[in-house]
């Protein structure tokens, strides 16, 4: 059907009204109903608008169709980590937030994410300074680094005649304690530094000093872990290692290994006294104090450092 250009004082017979007005006019309809009554016999390329699904359609010869040009797309698929999608009409497409690692999963500078599960992640803080990244009871931790690290735990001035190292955490392998620059009030014969634990003051200890390490045979309240240190030149130095320390089922033991100033010479020079002890408590409880004893006097200064070793 062609288009025609009308122009004042056409004629305008029926044939024209119908071809060039009517056919080539968008109708409006209520519905395809509305529409079926109004025009029984359509003409091909006749175009209408049915407002109930607000859509243009036109009649192909056959029937009216939509007018739209939907191109080869006949779906949108969601793939996988999106949501939506659809056939027909304005379609979306969304990101699965279930399926990634969203920003707010981590709240602090350094964090790490870790699978708690197949499809889940959680949380997992940075650690202390010097922690290795590793396994604790199956699961991904910080950890004290391992091959022998110690870790500080107390610093304690030597004064009185008995120091007590309370509140020992059970977290470690071993305890290592450094007894630094010790000496007495008065410095003699009979001024040894013994050691207990928790407190206890029973005859559970058995100890051997220097060269008698294969007779452990009598028992005391304590075991000896330096020897007399004879001088009032503070210099005394003992590294004792008390494996094991938290196990709840063997007994206690402690090795000791010092040296100590022994009596000025003739020369005023320092005599040297070196040691070496051993002990065990008779005992199978955890250590959770450890107690130094000043044979006879008081201490007279040095410092004694508690280690938690891994």
């Amino acid at each position: 059907m062609a288009y025609k250009t009308f122009a004042n004082g056409f004629p305008l017979p029926a044939s024209d009204l119908n071809n060039f007005l009517m056919n080539q006019s968008v109708i409006v309809f209520a519905d395809s109903a509305a529409r079926g009554t109004a025009i029984p016999s359509p003409v091909q390329g006749m175009l209408t608008y049915l407002e109930d699904t607000s859509s243009y359609e036109s009649w192909n010869g056959s029937a009216f169709v939509g007018i739209s040009n939907p191109g080869d797309i006949t779906a949108v698929t969601a793939g996988t980590g999106l949501t939506g999608g659809g056939t027909e009409g304005d379609v979306t497409l969304s990101v699965d937030t279930a399926q990634f690692i969203t920003s707010d999963t981590v709240t602090t500078s350094q964090d790490l994410i870790v699978a708690d599960g197949a499809s889940s992640v959680t949380r997992l803080g940075v650690g202390a300074d010097d922690q290795v990244l590793s396994v604790v009871a199956g699961a991904v931790a910080w950890a004290d680094a391992g091959g022998g690290s110690m870790t500080l735990l107390s610093t304690t001035t030597l004064t009185g005649s008995i120091i007590n190292l309370t509140s020992i955490p059970q977290t470690y392998k071993d305890l290592r304690l450094i007894i630094r620059n010790y000496k007495h009030l008065t410095p003699a014969s009979n001024r040894a530094v013994s050691m207990r634990f928790n407190g206890d003051s029973t005859t559970k200890y058995y100890s051997t000093t220097n060269n008698t390490f294969v007779n452990a045979e009598f028992s005391s309240t304590s075991f000896t872990i330096a020897p007399n240190h004879l001088t009032s030149i503070s210099q005394g130095l003992v590294s004792i290692l008390i494996p094991d320390y938290a196990n709840t089922t063997t007994v206690k033991f402690a090795d000791s290994i010092g040296i100590q100033n022994n009596n000025e010479n003739e020369y005023g020079s320092t005599n040297w006294n070196y040691s070496r002890s051993a002990g065990f408590y008779e005992e199978a409880d955890a250590i959770t104090e450890v107690n130094l004893i000043s044979e006879s006097l008081d201490f007279d200064g040095g410092t004694a450092l508690l280690y938690g070793v891994n």
